[in-house]
């Protein structure tokens, strides 16, 4: 097992997959202030979930949240939030948003803010759900939330794990872009 200073170089989930986005074509200010934006939303979720509560809900953030609690409703037992992850032998990081039990099990919930879906999610999510089990979780499920900025109740799309394919863009990303 790799210690923390080792795993700190290890490469994110979503750093593998950003060359595949598209968001490197989004102006640079935009994608910050939705960067902002989806990490705010983030925070009050937790809160949501946690029973903190909604702390720092504004006027940009606000249908998000709505959006978000029509999901929620009277919410689900919390096994996980935001909770890293790591793979040692593939040198891999990733940190899922929450782990929540369903009638059929654990889940891995992964909540969005972008204006659209993005193809990297299912692969993102077969990453996570790698990264997940091998702690020795038994992760059913893989939901991502594509939560509305109008707050109407939200897309959930449920994707199979992958990882297979995860791992062919793995091995592109680390021939182009990884340490020689």
């Amino acid at each position: 097992m790799a210690d923390e200073k080792e795993r700190e170089k290890y490469t994110r989930v979503t750093q593998i997959l950003y060359p595949f986005s598209g968001l490197q074509n989004v102006d640079k200010d935009v994608l910050s202030n939705a960067a902002t934006r989806g990490s705010k939303v983030h925070k009050i979720c937790e809160g949501i979930v946690t029973g903190l509560g909604e702390f720092g809900v504004d006027s940009e953030t606000l249908g998000y949240v709505l959006s978000f609690k029509q999901w929620w409703g009277e919410g689900m037992p919390v096994v996980e939030v935001e909770r890293r992850f790591w793979s040692d032998e593939h040198k891999i990081t990733g940190q899922i948003d929450m782990i929540v039990e369903t009638p059929v099990g654990l889940a891995i919930v992964d909540i969005k803010t972008s204006s659209k879906p993005s193809k990297t999610w299912q692969l993102q999510g077969s990453a996570y759900y790698e990264l997940v089990t091998k702690a020795g979780f038994d992760i059913k499920k893989i939901w991502f939330l594509h939560l509305s900025k109008e707050g109407k109740a939200p897309k959930v799309m449920e994707y199979e794990p992958d990882f297979g394919f995860f791992l062919q863009v793995l091995n592109v990303y680390n021939y182009f872009f990884g340490t020689k």
